[in-house]
């Protein structure tokens, strides 16, 4: 059985800063871009936010077993 090891935080934090200039640039310019860059920026959001919710996914089933691998020693 191949060790655990906790994620690196330092690549979703990038990615959850990527996430807030985004998304503060849509909340600041929606009304100026048009359909096409209003689109690729929402795609660019769900994209990141993807990564986020499947890091923390991946993170927690980490967490899970690491926990219980603790409790059956």
């Amino acid at each position: 059985m191949p060790e655990l090891k906790r994620q690196d935080i330092q690549q979703i934090n990038n990615t959850a800063s990527h996430l807030a200039g985004l998304t503060q640039t849509l909340f600041e310019y929606h009304e100026k871009l048009d359909h096409f860059q209003l689109k690729t920026l929402c795609a660019l959001v769900y994209d990141l936010s993807s990564q986020i919710h499947s890091w923390t996914e991946r993170e927690e089933e980490i967490v899970l077993k690491l926990e219980e691998e603790r409790r059956n020693g």
